[in-house]
């Protein structure tokens, strides 16, 4: 081989170093932007995920708080009506004994 088909061939393989240096800076730049973008959407992910715990938090608090009052609202109705009924049966209890007392007459003390 002359010296001018060795310098065809370094320059095919120049060439072809250039190319191939190309591509793998290239695939080292898409590879870059793909881990940019994973890292966006990793961090959009955590971020709405957060947003979303927020959001429920408050949610939940709001329910508890709900929940609260209309505990105390139904405590205070039980407490009225177990009144009620407490004195409606005193009311009952007092209606017998006057019966009683009407009836019988006067009930005789004991020891008397």
């Amino acid at each position: 081989m002359d010296e001018k088909d060795l310098n065809k061939v370094n320059e095919a393989i120049e060439r072809l170093n250039e190319s191939v240096r190309d591509f793998y800076e290239a695939a080292a730049e898409n590879t870059a932007a793909v881990q940019e973008s994973n890292i966006q959407l990793a961090q959009n992910l955590f971020e709405s995920g957060v947003e979303a715990l927020k959001i429920q938090a408050e949610i939940n608090q709001y329910t508890l708080q709900n929940l609260s009052e209309q505990f105390q609202k139904h405590q205070e109705v039980f407490r009225e009506l177990s009144r009620d009924s407490l004195g409606a049966y005193e009311n009952f209890l007092d209606s017998l004994f006057s019966y009683y007392e009407e009836v019988l007459g006067e009930p005789e003390k004991v020891g008397d």
